[in-house]
């Protein structure tokens, strides 16, 4: 076994040709402050490659349960728990700091450059926070790799192991470095990146087929995997019992043109629960204008103002109800009352594909949490301005998803193309359900005063 010691390993990295490349940077204790002004001009002028790799926080948090314990470790280099947190990619981020502060070039990943600029383009820095865990830390020099052992961090240890052809595990190595470095699928595809922007993809809760949490993720690292996420669908029905669909526009990432449930999003790690998470939902679908390609989100003050009009009355049981609770839904007109519905379809697994802007198609594993909400009189389908909205009768909804046709509210008709979602909800044992829900409404709300406001009639 060939080592070398961290002055040789700094010096070697001080003198890379090409590229660097780190898998995993807490064992290497880097000093970038050593090499960012080379960097940042040779990243400028296109001639070195830097890619950082970080561990996330929650597998260095486990690492260090024993380690930082000096009890039970026996090291006298210890640290508390909570100090891991505040070293994690610091550092790195810094750094990345300093190249914009000094109009840095090369930083932004290619599809954050405006596409008239795009040709010939090509990132020489990068810095990640992958969300699998990193079995072995590993700095690669040009053609050259380096390896650590994860807990160096923890201990004096000044050893860095060398794998080349003498290593009686190299082509090992050279599997895991291929697969965690290169391959789009291994590290970076589980990974967030920093840009101009902040953290790209936001971080989701994963599970497995029995829905227990397995960890955290990237959004995007659920397409075509095992890895299941949570999702929350809301049937929006107005006083009238008709339900609200629409059609995803043309800048959405996926399933443009495509008919859809009303509102539709994925559990947030900040959401306590899926209660919480539908309300956000709406919040941000309806009533917040989306960016290009709906990767942000406006502010208005519905938000924060309406954040509390969402009043959930627990699960739709009319069977096991005798009285609901629709006389106070009667007395607060501008309030949305919602019920979790069927929730034994939220136990079993569901495909929820995702039609892509090329034609490709990429399935996802869900388990949706599905609620049915009676929204506020006010309703008002001219305000919202994400999609094209229709409201119909379920009756209407059927036939035109049997037909393939549907008449819009300006008398037109079209074609019916309807989001795997909607499908998945038309042709399910819950459609019954939501019959029952409508007629309910239907038969309550019948022949009350519901106002003026609202254009869903």
């Amino acid at each position: 076994m060939a080592t070398i010691n961290r002055n040789q390993l700094m010096t070697a990295i001080a003198s890379a040709k090409t590229r660097v490349r780190f898998l995993g940077v807490l064992p290497f204790d880097i000093d970038w402050d050593r090499f960012k002004d080379d960097w940042c001009n040779r990243i400028d002028n296109g001639t070195l490659l830097v890619e950082i790799i970080c561990e996330a926080a929650h597998f260095v948090s486990g690492q260090s349960i024993i380690a930082s314990n000096k009890k039970i470790s026996g090291e006298e280099r210890s640290y508390e728990l909570g100090s891991f947190k505040n070293i994690i990619n610091a550092p790195e981020a810094k750094l990345r700091k300093y190249f914009i502060d000094n109009n840095c070039r090369n930083l932004e990943p290619v599809e954050d450059i405006p596409k008239k600029e795009r040709e010939g383009y090509k990132q020489y820095f990068s810095l990640r926070t992958c969300y699998l865990q990193i079995p072995i830390p590993a700095v690669n020099i040009d053609n050259d790799y380096y390896i650590a052992l994860p807990l160096t961090r923890f201990s004096t240890l000044d050893k860095f192991e060398i794998i080349d052809e003498t290593h009686t595990w190299y082509s090992e190595f050279l599997m895991y470095f291929k697969t965690y470095f290169d391959n789009p699928e291994g590290a970076k595809r589980f990974s967030t990146e920093e840009t101009k922007k902040g953290n790209r993809l936001e971080i989701i809760q994963s599970f497995d087929e029995k829905r227990n949490p397995t960890g955290i993720l990237p959004r995007d690292s659920f397409l075509d995997t095992v890895h299941v996420k949570l999702v929350v669908w809301a049937l929006i029905f107005t006083r009238s019992g008709k339900l609200l669909i629409h059609k995803r526009k043309e800048n959405a990432k996926d399933n443009q043109g495509l008919w859809d449930k009303s509102v539709g999003g994925h559990v947030a790690i900040n959401d306590v629960d899926t209660v919480k998470a539908v309300a956000r939902e709406l919040a941000e679908e309806l009533y917040i204008q989306e960016a290009s390609e709906q990767g942000d989100h406006g502010k208005i003050t519905f938000v924060k103002v309406n954040s509390d009009k969402m009043i959930f009355l627990g699960e739709w049981l009319p069977d096991r109800r005798y009285t609901l609770p629709f006389e106070d839904v009667n007395s607060h007109k501008d309030e949305y009352y919602y019920f979790r519905l069927n929730y034994p379809f939220s136990t079993t697994v569901k495909n929820s594909p995702r039609h892509l802007p090329n034609g490709d198609v990429q399935d996802v594993s869900v388990f949706a949490d599905v609620y049915v909400c009676i929204a506020a009189e006010s309703f008002d389908t001219d305000k919202l301005e994400n999609s094209e909205y229709e409201v119909l009768e379920l009756y209407e909804l059927k036939d035109a998803f049997n037909s393939n046709k549907i008449t819009r509210k300006n008398g037109k008709t079209e074609k019916f193309l309807v989001s795997p979602d909607l499908r998945s909800i038309i042709r399910s044992s819950m459609w019954d359900d939501l019959a029952s829900f409508s007629d309910y409404v239907k038969t309550y709300f019948s022949g009350k005063e519901t106002g003026k406001g609202g254009n869903y009639l």
